[in-house]
């Protein structure tokens, strides 16, 4: 817009010099073919192809002195292109006598030059602008990441805190019982008395019931964890108007970290589908494969875009593939009769 209203300016410019020393002449003529010329040296991307219409319009120059009067339109893409080496192409401006198409040439060198400047300035802008856009998205990964360490990290000090309680009520109160249990058999081995025996197996069964319901509650400390697949159903039984299918074929003994991993990917899968997408059928598939991890997820929506998914609030596109690498695995997806994301993560160590 800028170049066309200084061009436009310029062009008033010349077809004011141009009727002010030859009123009787067809201007249109001369008018037009400079005005075409000067729109194809803006819509050609070729400097060689450029560089054949500076010679054509230098030539009607010469066949013609009339078309010097417009020869400040052109010097406008010939600043362009060759900056100061403009200053070869001047003498032909002098070879008219009016002083005011000098000042209309200098005009538009100057209109060149500014308008160069501002194109360094907008590419060096855009630049900044897409570094900055760029550090936002890197900003925003980091920070939901540390969001989903801290998660993490208090849940793991909560199970740390639960097996410490744990292993104090085993080391105190079962042995108290066990304790006790022991000191009731020996006083039924002395006892004579039939209703004190009676009153002490009462007893002892009393201690060892306790003794068995602490060691299943400890041993319930010791091992709960992220559960999974409860999780994941109450994640879909929270979906609303969407059948959800779970299929689900893992090992109890996940590391919790990949337990955490999985769930935060189908939490997220879960909503870009509720967010993203018409679909009324969702199925869940986690499958564990003699070597590696699959997680399949596939909907039945007819909506898909790609830019809202990559973008899409939450560990998003680029955080699953972060995941899928930190286990040797990969991520896939698709839009065909609905959107599958398939993750494959491998069994082993952690990168």
């Amino acid at each position: 817009m800028r170049k066309f209203a200084e061009k436009f300016l310029i062009i008033l410019f010349c077809l004011y010099n141009t009727y002010k020393i030859n009123p009787d002449k067809n201007l249109a003529f001369y008018f037009l073919i400079s005005l075409i010329l000067s729109l194809l040296l803006d819509l050609l991307h070729t400097k060689k192809r450029r560089i054949s219409l500076y010679i054509l319009f230098i030539m009607l120059c010469f066949f013609d002195n009339l078309f010097i009067f417009y020869l400040p339109l052109i010097l406008y893409n010939i600043y362009l292109d060759f900056g100061i080496y403009t200053i070869l192409v001047t003498p032909l401006v002098l070879m008219i006598s009016p002083i005011t198409n000098l000042m209309v040439s200098i005009i538009s060198i100057y209109f060149s030059e500014m308008s160069k400047k501002y194109k360094i300035i907008l590419t060096e802008n855009k630049i900044v602008r897409d570094k900055l856009t760029e550090d936002n998205i890197y900003l925003k990964k980091y920070n939901k990441q540390l969001k989903i360490d801290k998660e993490k990290n208090i849940q793991i000090a909560i199970l740390t805190e639960r097996n410490r309680i744990a292993r104090e009520l085993h080391d105190s109160i079962g042995h108290a019982i066990s304790s006790s249990i022991l000191q009731v058999e020996a006083l039924k081995i002395i006892s004579n008395e039939n209703a004190v025996i009676s009153g002490l197996n009462t007893l002892q069964n009393t201690l060892s019931n306790g003794m068995e319901d602490i060691r299943k509650n400890i041993h319930n400390l010791y091992s709960e964890s992220l559960e999974l697949k409860s999780q994941i159903e109450k994640l879909c039984r929270e979906i609303p108007n969407i059948d959800t299918e779970i299929i689900y074929n893992l090992e109890d003994d996940l590391d919790y970290n990949l337990k955490f991993d999985i769930l935060s990917i189908v939490k997220e899968a879960i909503t870009n589908c509720i967010k993203h997408s018409n679909a009324t059928k969702l199925k869940i598939t986690l499958l564990s494969q003699p070597k590696f991890y699959s997680i399949v997820i596939k909907d039945n929506g007819s909506i898909f875009d790609e830019n809202v998914f990559k973008n899409s609030k939450g560990i998003g596109l680029m955080s699953m593939e972060d995941i899928a690498k930190k286990y040797n695995g990969f991520l896939n997806y698709k839009f065909d009769d609905g959107f599958q994301l398939h993750l494959t993560l491998m069994k082993g160590d952690i990168v």
